[in-house]
């Protein structure tokens, strides 16, 4: 009997926990809540072709965009896992949408986004066969190339696009952590 009373718990933390995040990071919507937003959008003064930008930041967003991709398809697997299903269903869309943007910048800097991989390559095969434990990795990796262009970047808009992925990554990475601890 408590078994059956803690497991709809369990997924009402989850919900909580994802809409928490998806709160904090996201703009306030009265009607429904929508997916994180990680950046503040572009502007021309921030993002025109006379705008600040060094090499950092193209790397820096050019690195990205694979890496969000290979994300993708990370969090797709980890969302098999019913324990994550809802934090992972969140990183899906916000990353998609960051990409979106991300190849924006890359045209509007005069620099050429990187070319989509094809799914197979874009979908490495979990470590261990944890796809949960790989994903963590993976969002650690997108701390450290935040925080690179952090210390490296110029550009406004691609150094608050930074922070945010610092803040929302490693707060991800903690809730997969503890997420993965119950399952």
């Amino acid at each position: 009997m408590v078994a059956r009373y803690l497991r709809p718990m369990r997924r009402v933390s989850i919900v909580l926990v994802a809409t928490l995040i998806a709160a904090g990071c996201g703009s306030p919507s009265p009607a429904a809540p929508t997916p994180p937003r990680i950046a503040a959008p572009a502007t021309a003064d921030t993002l025109g072709p006379g705008a600040r930008h060094n090499a950092a930041d193209v790397e820096f967003v050019s690195a990205l965009i694979p890496h969000h991709r290979e994300g993708i398809a990370l969090a797709g697997a980890a969302a098999k896992t019913p324990e994550v299903r809802t934090l992972a269903e969140a990183i899906i869309v916000t990353q998609q949408d960051e990409v979106v943007r991300m190849t924006d910048w890359l045209r509007t800097w005069g620099a050429t986004p990187p070319a989509a991989t094809p799914p197979a390559a874009a979908s490495p095969s979990p470590a261990g066969g944890d796809p949960v434990r790989t994903l963590i990795a993976h969002q650690e990796e997108a701390v450290t190339l935040a925080q690179r262009e952090q210390a490296n970047g110029t550009n406004p808009a691609a150094l608050a696009f930074a922070r945010q992925i610092v803040e929302s990554r490693t707060a991800q990475i903690d809730q997969l952590r503890q997420l993965h601890a119950v399952a």
